[in-house]
């Protein structure tokens, strides 16, 4: 018999693929922006340096990689904790 929670335990290979795939393309095109720069760019009105937008760039690309391992984690967790609670 198929088990039931085999989509979960892909969703958490797929989260994790995902987390690295933007921490390297984020800090990539970071780097990139931040070494190259560029034309200032206008966010919310206010003209920002474009190497600052790159190192936020890098920031958010770490802070994506944390929140989609911790939600494969949570997803990990859970599926133990149904385990136990079914007991297979």
């Amino acid at each position: 018999m198929k088990r039931p929670e085999g989509f979960l335990e892909w969703s958490i290979v797929i989260f994790k693929g995902l987390a690295w795939l933007s921490l390297i393309v984020q800090v990539a095109v970071g780097l990139i922006v931040l070494v190259v720069g560029g034309a200032p760019v206008p966010i919310g009105g206010v003209d920002i340096p474009a190497r600052l937008v790159g190192l936020l760039n890098c920031v958010a690309g770490a802070v994506y990689f944390f929140m989609l391992l911790l939600v494969a984690k949570v997803i990990r967790v859970l599926l133990d904790i149904h385990r136990k609670v079914v007991g297979t």
